[in-house]
C-alpha cells in the first residue's frame, strides 16, 4: 500500500507514475459507481477516493464522460480476458448450448459492465470529443474481432463474421435485458404485487443464455 500512497500524494513525473495515477482514478471511479449512480460519481469524489487533488484528476480526465469511457474500456478488457479463458477451458459435446451459457455467465459476473453499457450510447458517447470517440470505436472493433474469433473456434460451422455479429447482438441484448431484469423500484414493486405480471420478471443470466442459443441455432440453420 505504501508505494501507492506515495505516488498519489506526489506529482507524477515519470510515465510509470502517470500510469499508476490514471489506474488509481479509474479504480476509484469503478468502486464508486459499483455502489452508486452515474449522477453521484463526480470528478471531485473520484479524486478524493483516489487520494489526489481535484485539479490533478482533471489533468487525466477533462470530463466525467471521458473518465467513464475508460471505465467501459477497462471493464470490456477484463470481460474479454475472462470470456477467452472460459472458452479455452470449455469442453462440451454440445457447444451450441455450452458457449452461450459461458457468454451469459461471463456477463452475469460483471454487473458494473452491464450498467456501463446501458449508459454508453445515451449518456457517455454523446458527450465525448471526436478523437476519443474514434479511439474507443477502434478499441471496440478489436474486442469484437477477438471475441468473435474465440467464439467461432468453439462452435463448429460458425464463421468468425457470424460470431462477431453474435457479439454485437449480445451487446444489444445486455443493454435491454439489464434494464428489464433490474427495473426501477416502482416497477419492481408493481410486478411483485401482481401475480399476472410475474412473466415480466427476468433473471438476467438464463434469459440471455436462452436467447443466445436461439440466435446461434438460427445462424447455423441458415447455412
Amino acid at each position: 500500500m505504501a508505494p501507492k500512497q506515495v505516488v498519489s500524494k506526489q506529482r507524477a513525473r515519470s510515465q510509470a507514475d502517470k500510469d499508476v495515477r490514471r489506474t488509481q482514478l479509474i479504480a476509484a471511479a469503478t468502486r464508486l459507481f459499483a455502489h452508486g449512480s452515474f449522477e453521484a460519481v463526480t470528478i471531485a469524489r473520484v479524486a478524493e477516493a483516489a487520494g489526489v487533488a481535484k485539479g490533478t484528476a482533471y489533468i487525466y480526465f477533462a470530463t466525467k464522460e471521458t473518465l467513464f469511457l475508460e471505465l467501459v474500456r477497462a471493464e470490456l478488457t477484463q470481460w474479454l480476458d475472462g470470456l477467452t479463458l472460459k472458452l479455452k477451458r470449455l469442453r462440451s459435446t454440445q457447444p451450441v448450448r455450452a458457449v452461450p451459457a459461458a457468454m451469459a455467465r461471463s456477463l452475469a459476473e460483471r454487473p458494473v459492465l452491464r450498467r456501463l453499457l446501458v449508459l454508453l450510447h445515451t449518456v457517455i458517447e454523446p458527450n465525448i470529443d471526436e478523437a476519443s470517440a474514434r479511439n474507443f470505436k477502434l478499441f471496440l472493433r478489436d474486442v469484437l474481432t477477438e471475441a468473435g474469433a474465440a467464439i467461432a473456434d468453439k462452435i463448429p460451422g460458425l464463421s468468425v463474421e457470424d460470431a462477431m455479429t453474435l457479439v454485437l447482438q449480445t451487446h444489444a441484448l445486455v443493454i435491454s435485458i439489464t434494464q428489464l431484469a433490474d427495473p426501477p423500484p416502482v416497477i419492481a414493486r408493481v410486478i411483485a404485487a401482481d401475480a399476472s405480471l410475474q412473466s415480466m420478471c427476468l433473471d438476467f443470466e438464463p434469459f440471455l443464455a436462452d436467447t443466445l442459443r436461439t440466435l446461434v441455432r438460427g445462424t447455423l440453420g441458415k447455412m
